[in-house]
């Protein structure tokens, strides 16, 4: 035993062995063929989850479920082989407490072989990487449903690193830029498909981005054109740039839309209004009780009219006087009930009062949507140069048959006798003398009793018709809408009449137009009026030349004193003249215009409103103003000062609150709403060793054991969410890399029933965590060390007991007997103190089996029924059914309540023991009826050690461990317990478990 070498070998063997179970990483040796686990250390017997006796057991038996994941072959490959086998976060599904869950792991297998090369063992070595693969499952899943979420709204996005001059497109962002979704694109190229006008304003916005004054916010439209040089898209840039801590931008990204629907739609109907503006009729637009809301500038230039304002006003004041009744009780009806009216009326020119004869066609307009009439219109022709023309027509004849209208003559009778070139066209008249027949076969047959009652008539009493007829095409029977004109004419020298003139203009294409003009202008009137944003059009020269009904609304000023720079008469005085200036420099710059004022509205509430503006260009590419909206903010901007106004007072009195806190012995730290720390004082600095602004912010977990941070952070959520007391015991590293038990807690700073704040503090409590460990260590080592003589002075006292009844010492054994009884005391407070200190470390073991629940409560009840001669217990059972569970911890438990209920009723009789199923649970109840527990007490007789406190504490005996002890057992059997008492009545102790009819 002395001999050196086998010393040596004894001493290499030791702290080989010793270096396995210190070591933080799980390690493991197995010999032979067979595997015998010879050393594991602590580590690799927490991952297996099997118990702690596994040493001397082999490994193919001990993990059975890894034989079908192929790890018992690869075993004894390196066993039989020689050659080390390492597995890189390789899966592997284990048997933990009877339940098979997933795990990663990176391990190794190494051979050990003796000096003749013979593999004599096998070295397993393991780190449990579970958590790192499946968070980067988790983030790729989530950038997934990211990259889904933006091709779902077809948004492009883009990511450039200025710095290193690299580009990350996405395929949309490839095509909306001109791109093909396999071009290898060049930050040097960015801009290759981009409209020429476009670039300067483009760059622009990139430096304005770059720089960090601006906060790195970019938004900017533009075109992108094909290789031609044609117009491809109209985009629109929004993102923002990132700096670093020289300002210097490092990325720069956001997203893409395609707006070039939109764009165009502006345009079209920016070209609507442009034709209607620039007709030769004139164009009127008015409500339903006939007032004017809109005028087209033939009407201005006929009517001499000069200011919007003038125009805005009945309709019936456009007529000569004489006519008003005519409006009011004939044509405004008209329009309103059968949706139009048409016929020869007078106007009268504004400033002279010359009576202007026009004809004027008035129809209704319907929301296309309900056919609910919203309003009224009219398009009116100035007859002044046809009755001109009717004086001159002997001068015309010649130039008729040129004419684009159609004209043909007849004789009183209504017989044809000419038609020109334009009528021979329009009818389908193709013979020479095709065109001779009645006038009456000129139109469709429906039109007969017209012509014969009306036009003729009025033909032969006022010498002329005008008016709209159906004329009929001669060769397909088409019915042609025409607006014409029957004269009589007459001879010059005798004044009688000789014959018919007829004048008729084709109206299919003025119809098809007029009533695209009606959709368009209901549709804009529409989309515009309904709008809860204020909307308005500038054109290039400044000028306001439309705003819609929600700006009218807000400022109470007419639409017509909002036009040109009427507009600003509605912002107040302190902020009129700096968002002009504004206004008018965009503007001269063609760019996109935005500017925040304050404007007094009609109800006289002054509101907060920021105005934007996009530059709209013509089909040639020209500037042609802006197309805007402005939009009321009152609310937010007031919620944001407000916010800025109580963190300024706040950050006053933080500063002072900074200056104090650092003088405390705790760390103290502040955090925002969102959770993340954004204060902590010079305390932490010191502990952590390093910059406070490398400790607040998402840094601060990274200090945190990694046992507990999951647990920390689920308790610091819930108080977020919840505005409770956080409040959480977990271990710190300091500067040292030592971690020390520290203990959390934070409230919220309330303002107005909101919370702004968190203050909280870590506390140091490793030297509390220390002693608490070694009281537990010291209970376990005592406990342990007292079981081994009590149960051989039970065995001694059971001996003398009975030898001393056998000789007849009947007094003498029967005081043999009460030692004995007392010696039962003691193993079962020993019993106990083993539980807690089992509970304490996380080792209390746990046997589950299937057993009816009622039979076991029974079984027990039974049994306690012998140990009490005074007191009764009462069985009261329902169906509870099956669990799955530890038969004798739940009997454990039992056992407590009910010698407790005996214990604390000695003044009564009676302990009732109840049963019953509730929502999947077996509950059990022992109630007795005596001392009770004060209601300030309750919660705490759950705690070790705790007993409560009275003037009766010394009847009752005991450390106090028991109900601690049953509340954990039913804890970790996925149970509850509670208690209900009333002090002098009586208490019940109850706890739940689980229950399930299918065996599993």
């Amino acid at each position: 035993m002395n001999n050196p070498g086998y010393l040596h070998q004894q001493l290499n063997e030791d702290i080989f062995r010793i270096l396995i179970k210190e070591s933080p990483s799980p390690v493991a040796l197995y010999m032979g063929e067979a595997m015998e686990i010879m050393i594991a250390n602590k580590a690799i017997i927490d991952i297996w989850g099997k118990g702690d006796d596994v040493v001397g057991r082999t490994y193919f038996n001990l993990l059975p479920e890894l034989e079908e994941q192929g790890f018992h072959e690869t075993l004894l490959t390196v066993y039989k082989s020689g050659i080390a086998y390492e597995g890189k976060e390789q899966k592997v599904n284990l048997v933990v407490n009877n339940k098979l869950e997933e795990f990663y792991f990176n391990f190794t297998f190494k051979p050990l072989c003796n000096d003749q090369g013979q593999v004599w063992g096998v070295l397993n070595t393991a780190a449990d990487v579970t958590e790192l693969v499946t968070t980067r499952q988790k983030l790729t899943e989530s950038e997934e449903r990211t990259q889904f979420a933006l091709q779902a709204a077809e948004l492009g996005t883009w990511d450039l690193n200025p710095k290193l001059q690299t580009v990350i497109w996405d395929d949309r962002c490839k095509e909306l830029c001109g791109f093909q979704k396999t071009d290898e694109i060049r930050y040097a190229d960015l801009l290759k498909f981009l409209h020429p006008e476009d670039a300067d304003r483009l760059r622009t916005a990139v430096t304005q981005a770059y720089n960090p004054v601006g906060g790195g916010n970019y938004d900017v439209i533009v075109r992108t054109v094909d290789g031609a040089g044609h117009l491809k898209y109209w985009i629109h840039l929004k993102g923002k740039a990132y700096f670093n801590d020289n300002n210097e931008p490092v990325r720069f990204a956001g997203t893409v839309q395609d707006i070039t629907r939109e764009i165009l739609d502006k345009q079209e109907q920016q070209k609507l209004l442009a034709l209607i503006d620039n007709t030769a009729d004139m164009v009127a637009v008015g409500s339903m009780d006939g007032a004017v809301t809109y005028i087209n500038k033939t009407t201005y230039a006929t009517l001499g009219i000069e200011s919007t304002k003038e125009a805005l006003k009945p309709g019936v004041e456009y007529f000569e006087y004489s006519e008003a009744d005519k409006v009011n009780n004939e044509i405004t009806p008209a329009v309103q009930q059968q949706g139009k009216w048409e016929g020869e009326m007078h106007y009268r020119h504004f400033k002279t009062g010359e009576n202007i004869p026009v004809y004027v066609s008035c129809f209704r307009i319907d929301d296309p949507l309900n056919g609910l009439p919203i309003g009224m219109a009219s398009v009116t022709r100035d007859l002044r140069p046809e009755k001109a023309a009717r004086n001159e027509q002997y001068k015309l004849l010649s130039l008729i048959n040129h004419s684009s209208d159609f004209v043909s003559l007849s004789d009183l009778d209504g017989n044809v006798t000419y038609v020109n070139t334009a009528g021979r066209k329009m009818l389908g008249i193709t013979g020479i003398d095709e065109h001779r027949r009645h006038n009456s076969e000129y139109i469709m047959p429906d039109e007969l009793i017209k012509l014969k009652d009306k036009v003729n008539a009025i033909l032969m009493k006022h010498g002329k018709w005008s008016g709209e007829i159906l004329y009929r095409h001669f060769q397909t029977g088409e019915a042609i809408p025409v607006y014409g004109t029957t004269m009589l004419v007459y001879d010059s020298v005798t004044g009688e009449s000789q014959g018919r003139a007829s004048i008729a203009r084709d109206m299919r294409r003025e119809i098809a137009a007029k009533k695209a003009l009606t959709d368009s202008e209901q549709l804009l009137k529409n989309i515009t009026n309904a709008s809860p944003t204020a909307l308005w059009m500038a054109d290039n020269a400044s000028n306001i030349i439309y705003v819609n009904q929600t700006w009218i609304d807000w400022t109470g000023i007419s639409y017509e004193d909002n036009m040109g720079d009427g507009w600003t008469n509605a912002i107040l005085e302190e902020d009129r003249a700096r968002a002009t200036k504004t206004f008018l420099s965009d503007l001269s710059a063609h760019r996109f215009y935005e500017v925040d004022f304050r404007i007094l509205r009609a109800d006289g509430e002054i509101r907060w409103c920021i105005a934007t503006g996009n530059p709209q260009y013509n089909a040639q590419g020209e500037f042609a103003g802006y197309v805007g909206a402005c939009m009321d903010v009152t609310d937010k901007t007031l919620a944001e000062r407000e916010v800025k106004l109580r963190n300024r007072e706040l950050n006053d009195q933080i500063r002072q609150f900074e200056f104090v806190t650092d003088f405390m012995p705790v760390q103290l730290w502040t955090a925002r709403t969102d959770g993340e720390l954004d204060y902590v004082n010079q305390r932490a600095v010191d502990y952590f060793g390093i910059p406070a602004n490398e400790i607040a912010g998402p840094n601060w977990l990274n200090g945190i054991h990694p046992d507990d941070r999951d647990g920390c952070i689920e308790a610091w959520n819930n108080a977020l969410s919840t505005g409770n007391v956080y409040q959480y015991e977990f271990r710190l590293k300091d500067k040292d890399e030592n971690y020390k038990w520290h203990l959390a807690r934070a409230l919220p700073f309330i303002i107005d029933g909101q919370i702004i704040k968190w203050f909280g503090t870590n506390t140091d409590i490793d030297e509390q965590k220390q002693l608490q460990r070694q009281k537990d260590d010291f209970l376990g080592i005592a406990s342990h060390e007292l079981k081994t003589p009590v149960t051989s002075i039970k065995a001694y006292a059971q001996v003398l007991g009975a030898m001393l009844t056998k000789e007849g010492e009947h007094k003498k054994a029967e005081m043999v007997l009460r030692m004995d009884a007392q010696v039962n005391r003691l193993t079962n407070l020993i019993g106990d103190l083993l539980d807690v200190t089992k509970i304490n470390s996380g080792r209390l073991q746990f046997n589950k089996t299937w057993f009816d629940f009622n039979e076991a409560v029974q079984e027990t009840t039974e049994d306690l029924q012998h140990t009490t001669q005074k007191h009764k217990l009462i069985q009261n059972f329902s169906q509870t059914g099956r669990i799955y569970s530890d038969k004798d911890r739940i009997s454990q438990v039992i056992t407590n309540l009910i010698t407790n209920a005996i214990k604390y009723s000695p003044h009564t009789d009676t302990i009732i023991i109840n049963t019953r199923r509730e929502n999947n649970e077996a509950i059990v109840c022992v109630q007795d009826f005596g001392i009770g527990i004060p209601e300030d007490k309750k919660d705490r007789v759950f705690e070790q050690f705790y007993r409560v406190s009275g003037n009766k504490q010394h009847t009752f005996p005991g450390l106090g461990l028991g109900l601690y002890i049953s509340s954990e057992i039913i804890k970790r059997e996925g149970g509850r317990m509670w208690v209900n008492s009333v002090e002098g009545k009586g208490s019940t102790f109850c706890f739940a478990l689980p229950v399930d009819d299918t065996d599993s």
